[in-house]
């Protein structure tokens, strides 16, 4: 497959926010805005805010960016019930930690009673003003954001093997790397990251550090998975990129 164009990929972002404006809208008018779906995305399960001042349109956007985590590391997630915790019926038990989450956030897992709707997942008044903040980061920022998932759907696409030697250095960031070192170690730099599934970040996955060549950077947490071979399952975790030159580019930085 050709290198896509610019005016398509930007075609395509373009499809993908309008696809999810749709989808949060059709979801508000069935009233089933507070619901997520896991396992093989056919279990369901409502959503309980601890922050009962949230408003609606936040709920929804919470409930997006939840079902976005879930939709691939979610489906080997399962419903354990019974708990020693007050209010607490259940879990919703994951081998392995939220790759969209950031280190110092933990995705939800207690499920308590929702009255006659049945079980839901509850989210605490501390997570749901860490996604009001993110979002309000991304609503002054829509632009770098935009530009994260035009990335992310770029090097998980087969238009990625189209990017040459010359070409690396726009895509990766090495600290102290000089433009031979790059051209040396293309082969492994490409057959690192072809080996891993990349998938799009929570927004909770931006962050600022004085990590990176800058004395503040912005950093995201890609999200991805690899094959583990001598245990035929996936490993999960997160590839840091920063957004540098105006562009997005993993980055490894010591």
């Amino acid at each position: 497959m050709g290198a896509v164009s610019p005016n398509a990929m930007k075609n395509k972002i373009l499809l993908f926010a309008v696809f999810v404006a749709t989808m949060l809208r059709v979801s508000q008018c069935s009233g089933q805005s507070n619901v997520v779906y896991y396992g093989a995305n056919t279990n369901a399960i409502g959503v309980s805010f601890a922050d009962t001042n949230l408003t609606l349109s936040a709920q929804t956007s919470v409930v997006a960016d939840l079902q976005l985590c879930l939709q691939n590391w979610g489906r080997e997630s399962y419903l354990s019930l019974g708990a020693d915790e007050t209010g607490v019926v259940g879990y919703l038990e994951r081998s392995s930690v939220c790759p969209h989450y950031p280190e110092h956030i933990e995705f939800p897992k207690n499920v308590v009673s929702n009255g006659t709707s049945g079980l839901a997942l509850q989210i605490p008044k501390s997570l749901s003003d860490a996604y009001t903040n993110a979002f309000a980061f991304a609503a002054a920022n829509s632009n770098v954001v935009a530009a994260a998932y035009e990335f992310v759907q770029f090097v998980s696409s087969t238009n990625f093997y189209s990017v040459t030697s010359n070409q690396i250095s726009n895509y990766v960031l090495y600290s102290h790397a000089t433009p031979e070192s790059y051209q040396v170690s293309f082969p492994d730099i490409t057959n690192s990251l072809r080996k891993q599934t990349f998938y799009l970040p929570s927004v909770l996955g931006f962050y600022y550090s004085s990590k990176g060549p800058a004395a503040t950077n912005l950093w995201v947490g890609i999200p991805s998975c690899s094959h583990l071979g001598y245990i035929d399952s996936l490993g999960w975790d997160f590839f840091p990129a920063i957004w540098h030159d105006g562009k997005w580019k993993f980055c490894v930085w010591n």
